[in-house]
């Protein structure tokens, strides 16, 4: 996403604005402008049209993220899930959340608002008018295509780098939460022979499962 970033602030927006200015320039020299019906303001689309396809992009970059990360937890997991007959992240999400893992951009608000840009633009035409309507949208001009200034995307890009590293996070509490929910005789059996006896023991491994719980929240909105 580091580089996804860096191309879009630093070569494709620039690249949209200079153009603009050398287009405004042109019209501004040109004998013809009293004839062109066109103010500054129209010339933007270029740079809004370039900042609509980069949440297309960015969306686009998050799935392959997500499905890369479930496939590499999966790998990590795989011993222990055999060894304990577990399932996979995939299986786990639908059996305790019921939801499928590569959809769950609806649990958060940053992959929920970046992939309703990124659906307008690709099947309304860039319109704020696909069902239903994100919250940050409900009141928008209907009638006018999504405009997000430079400063906006780049914020949605660093939340989703954050959400990103929150979720690398988050998989991986998946997975040892579903090993903690197993019987707790099955757990002892991988504990050092001194721990077996200790209160103390059952008392952590209950903490760890509430804090995966806590930390694994989001998926249960």
């Amino acid at each position: 996403m580091e580089s996804f970033q860096a191309l879009f602030l630093n070569y494709y927006i620039p690249a949209a604005n200079r153009s603009i200015a050398d287009s405004w320039t042109h019209i501004s020299k040109s004998k013809y402008k009293s004839l062109l019906n066109l103010s500054k303001q129209d010339l933007k689309d270029n740079l809004y049209e370039t900042i609509r396809l980069g949440y297309v992009g960015l969306f686009h970059k998050y799935e392959s993220y997500l499905k890369d990360l479930v496939a590499a937890t999966n790998f990590l997991f795989a011993e222990l899930r055999e060894e304990n007959n577990l399932l996979t992240l995939e299986q786990y999400c639908k059996k305790e959340y019921k939801i499928d893992i590569y959809k769950s951009h609806y649990q958060f608000d940053i992959t929920k608002r970046v992939s309703y840009i990124a659906n307008c633009v690709k099947h309304k035409d860039s319109f704020p008018i696909k069902e239903p309507i994100h919250p940050d949208f409900k009141y928008a001009d209907k009638n006018k295509k999504i405009e997000i200034e430079k400063e906006v995307f780049k914020i949605d890009i660093e939340r989703m780098k954050i959400h990103c590293q929150s979720l690398q996070s988050q998989l991986f509490s998946m997975g040892f939460k579903q090993y903690l929910e197993l019987e707790f005789e099955t757990i002892l059996e991988s504990v050092k022979p001194e721990l077996k006896e200790s209160i103390e023991t059952k008392e952590k491994i209950l903490l760890a499962k509430e804090n995966f719980e806590l930390v694994l929240s989001d998926f249960r909105k």
